[in-house]
């Protein structure tokens, strides 16, 4: 489940709060900022301020046709930390051509950032009782990866010399 009051750790270490909201339980569209389930994308034209999309192992981005150029924010929920379905999502949907933000959320923690954000994240909502100062102070830890990715094109290697 998309936790929307914890706050958003973005690739560069800033913090930020997070200004998305979800649809209510009386269906009401809110104002602003809103997340939408797959069920639910057919209110993405009603939205007034950015539109996200939540994404679930079961709603992959290999079986569904997302709105991609419609969408400013697409979360990708996380069911568990040995669960690497959600980096394929990630790096499927830049090679489908999305340029907007891809958030990594549910089992999010230091020690997967890196691998996340290689995979094409851009922020992060890292789980509930986890230090958020931590992880960002994580995202630097590895600077200079030796393979290409979704998110480094081109590696750069060390020569040793």
């Amino acid at each position: 489940m998309l936790n929307l009051a914890l706050q958003v750790l973005s690739k560069d270490g800033s913090i930020a709060d997070n200004t998305y909201q979800v649809i209510g339980e009386d269906g009401a569209l809110p104002q602003g900022d809103v997340v939408l389930t797959v069920a639910q994308l057919d209110q993405l034209q009603n939205i007034t301020g950015k539109k996200g999309l939540f994404v679930t192992v079961d709603t992959s981005p290999e079986d569904h046709q997302f709105p991609l150029d419609q969408l400013d924010t697409i979360f990708i929920d996380f069911a568990g930390f040995n669960d690497g379905r959600g980096y394929s999502f990630a790096a499927l949907l830049r090679r489908q051509g999305y340029q907007g933000e891809l958030c990594a959320t549910g089992d999010v923690f230091k020690d997967v950032l890196n691998y996340m954000k290689r995979s094409g994240f851009d922020s992060f909502i890292v789980k509930e009782g986890k230090d958020i100062q931590e992880a960002a102070a994580g995202l630097g830890d590895f600077t200079n990866p030796y393979q290409a990715s979704t998110a480094v094109p081109q590696a750069h290697y060390q020569t040793g010399a």
